[in-house]
This record gives C-alpha cells, sequence and structure tokens, in this order.
C-alpha cells in the first residue's frame, strides 16, 4: 500500500501514510488472502487484491470523517481534524486512484474491472443511503440491513469474492460473495451494538456519534419498535434517556441476535467451501467476529 502512494503534495502522503499505520482490523485483505488459497493466484497478484480492498476501505474512511466531522479514528485523531477538510478529500479521492492502479497492473482485466467499478458505486449508494434517512424513525430493521449491505456488507463480499473472480471460477466466487455479505452485516451490526456498550478508549471512536448525527442503527431501531416515548425523545435530541430506555429494553439482546443470525448464515454457507485447511481458518476468524469485545 505504502509503495502505492505517491503523491508531490508532501502534506497529503504523509496523511494517508499515518493513517495507513495506525493499526485497524485489516478484516478485508485478510479475508481476501484466506480465500486467496482456492486459487491458482500467485502471491503478487494476491498482495495487490488485498492492498487494493483496504486502500478502498480506507478511502471511505477518510471520506466518512469529513462528511461526520469526526475528531478520531482508530483512537488517533483523523486526517480532516488533523489537515483540515481539503487534505482530506483529496487523500480520499486519491486512494480511489490508487485502487484502480493496484487492480490494473497487477491482478484484473478490463472486464472484471468494470464488475469492480459497480462494485465501488454498491458501496457508495449505501453511504447515500444512510445520509437520506438522517434523522428519520420511521425506517425499519429491513431498511438498516439494506443500508449496511450496501455500506460495509458490498466490501467484505468483493474481499472474499475478488480473488476467484480474478481467477475465472464464477460458482466459487458467488458462494465466497455470499458469505462475504453476511459476515460484513454481521460486522456492521456488531459494531453498532458495541456503539452502545462500549466506552471510547476501547472502542476506538467516539461512541454514540451515529445517534447524534441522526443514524439510527440497530439499538435504536429495535427500541422505537419497543417502546413509543423513543422517537418523540430523538425528536427533542433527549439522547440521555434514549440510552435509558435502549438498555432497560431488549434492544440490545434483539441487536446482538441479529449479528448472530447473519454470522450463522456465513458459518453455514462456510460449510459448503472446498476442504482445504485454509476453510477452518475461515469458520474460525468468522465465528470470533461474533465474540469480540473491540
Amino acid at each position: 500500500m505504502s509503495h502505492t502512494i505517491k503523491i508531490k503534495n508532501e502534506q497529503t502522503q504523509q496523511a494517508i501514510l499515518s493513517l495507513i499505520t495506525s493499526g485497524g482490523k485489516m478484516l478485508r485483505p485478510a479475508y481476501l488472502l484466506l480465500f486467496s488459497e482456492f486459487s491458482s493466484l500467485d502471491q503478487d497478484k494476491r498482495i495487490a487484491l488485498a492492498s487494493s480492498i483496504e486502500l478502498l476501505h480506507t478511502a471511505t474512511l477518510i471520506h466518512d470523517d469529513v462528511i461526520d466531522q469526526a475528531q478520531t479514528r482508530r483512537g488517533v485523531p483523523t486526517i480532516s481534524h488533523l489537515y483540515g477538510t481539503d487534505v482530506a478529500v483529496y487523500a480520499g479521492d486519491y486512494l480511489f486512484i490508487c485502487v484502480f492502479k493496484l487492480m490494473v497492473n497487477h491482478a484484473l482485466d478490463m472486464a472484471h474491472l468494470s464488475k469492480r467499478i459497480t462494485a465501488m458505486e454498491t458501496v457508495l449508494n449505501g453511504e447515500l443511503a444512510q445520509m437520506t434517512v438522517r434523522y428519520d424513525p420511521t425506517q425499519t430493521i429491513k431498511d438498516y440491513i439494506a443500508t449496511i449491505s450496501g455500506k460495509t456488507g458490498e466490501l467484505f463480499a468483493q474481499a472474499c469474492a475478488v480473488p476467484l473472480i480474478a481467477d475465472k471460477q464464477p460458482l466459487l466466487a458467488k458462494l465466497a460473495y455470499d458469505i462475504g455479505l453476511h459476515i460484513g452485516i454481521a460486522f456492521q451490526i456488531m459494531d453498532d451494538y458495541l456503539d452502545y456498550t462500549s466506552d471510547s478508549e476501547s472502542f476506538g471512536k467516539p461512541v454514540l456519534a451515529d445517534i447524534r448525527q441522526g443514524i439510527y442503527t440497530a439499538p435504536v431501531l429495535f427500541a422505537i419498535s419497543e417502546d413509543k416515548r423513543v422517537a418523540p425523545l430523538l425528536n427533542s435530541k433527549a439522547y440521555t434517556q434514549v440510552l435509558t430506555i435502549i438498555a432497560e429494553s431488549d434492544a440490545l439482546d434483539k441487536t446482538f441476535q441479529l449479528a448472530q443470525k447473519h454470522t450463522n448464515i456465513a458459518l453455514k454457507l462456510i460449510n459448503k467451501l472446498p476442504d482445504k485447511p485454509v476453510k477452518s481458518d475461515i469458520f474460525h476468524i468468522t465465528k470470533t467476529l461474533l465474540e469480540r469485545q473491540l
């Protein structure tokens, strides 16, 4: 990733490098490399594809932080907070270019590249869908799942499927895509669950930021469906009272159960993968994500 980032503007270059070295779970490239074990791709292509998927993810995070006016990411100051929104927007835009460079130069032909562009469109449409329902207490869990399927699920789906697409294994790629989609959905639900059960220091980002920005995730939506007081309280920005209702209701239990549901779907699909040693690794990591504390 660092070798691909070559910008004449030193401040922007340093901003991007500081973010990609600041930590992060690297789950998407990890899944890509794991699923690459079912392919005949050489190491260069595997690393290039893994790098491209992480850079794509990083680009969306940078732009997210600009929109959300976030001050921290992964426990450190965001690029937009440190260097301003101009540098952050240019940094995110540049990373999209890096994604295409890696794919074209190392792994994918033009036919496959066009499909990856469609995948990027799905990710961005997920972000736009989230924007259109901000501060809307009438949205449903079904709406929420549709949004996170595009926002988070698609990136995980692509991470799992891309190496098999590049290796021209369409049937296995479809299975991998479905596995990744449910992993991504479960991952995002757990992220939203932890937003209401963690503190900022352990979670690495300001907790409860979503609710203040009108992003109503699963815990809030379950609370709305259970208690008629929640929607009016949200409209009046009485967030402390909303948090109390969430804690005292079944909202968090239902959120965890929803994450468990999608995890279990992914695990059942993983069992259909070819019998290679890496299969058990994929199964174990996916199961462990449901139990994560961070």
